[in-house]
């Protein structure tokens, strides 16, 4: 997070280990069949996602 700051960078990580994505990531993208079907800060879409597939899949991992 440090790096990404001080050098202004963005990183893509793509990962269903969700103590992880919720402790490197600032936002989420949740896509299905290549689209983005959801999105926000860990907390909204881990937490209290919006949509069905988000759920499933958090279900999937839990």
């Amino acid at each position: 997070k440090k790096l990404q700051k001080e050098m202004h960078l963005s990183l893509l990580f793509i990962s269903h280990d969700l103590a992880l994505v919720q402790a490197l990531c600032n936002r989420i993208l949740v896509m299905y069949q290549g689209k983005i079907v959801e999105e926000g800060t860990p907390d909204e879409v881990i937490l209290h996602p919006r949509e069905e597939y988000t759920k499933k899949l958090i279900d999937s991992v839990l």
